[in-house]
């Protein structure tokens, strides 16, 4: 748990340091919810730390590649790593940490004159190292301080 947050600590002030745009959001997805920090979501390659919250905390790592970029919408794909399991999937199973690799894709669409805050809708075959792997997906919100 510790080192966790001393990862999350760590990515939030690197992106503070860098003088980096900084995005913050909350994905709401089937397996668990995210806290996300990460870096301009309107460039080109863009890079977010996911805080997962349920009945473990993790991280994840995600890197991604906006393949449609316009003032209104964001599509992108991406990967992703991930330091906990899906825990919440199968409670029969007896879960140690696990290890997954994630390819997420999704659009980030910015209704809003300031393009500041936006509606994000993700979906991610997930590749884990202990169990099946399986598809989550779900909806969120970012902002982008500029």
């Amino acid at each position: 748990m510790k080192k966790v947050l001393l990862i999350a600590l760590f990515l939030v002030g690197g992106i503070t340091v860098s003088q980096a745009q900084v995005s913050a959001g909350i994905n709401f997805q089937n397996t668990r919810t995210f806290i996300t920090v990460g870096t301009d979501p309107d460039k080109e390659f863009f890079g977010e730390g996911r805080l997962g919250l349920g009945s473990n905390i993790g991280l994840e790592l995600m890197g991604g590649y906006n393949f449609v970029r316009k003032s209104e919408v964001n599509a992108y794909v991406g990967a992703a790593l991930g330091l906990f399991g899906d825990y919440n999937r199968n409670k029969d199973y007896d879960h140690d940490d696990d290890v997954y690799f994630a390819i997420p894709f999704g659009v980030l669409i910015k209704p809003f004159s300031t393009k500041n805050f936006g509606f994000l809708i993700e979906a991610a075959p997930v590749f884990a190292s202990n169990h099946d792997s399986y598809l989550r997906g779900g909806i969120g919100f970012k902002y982008t301080f500029r």
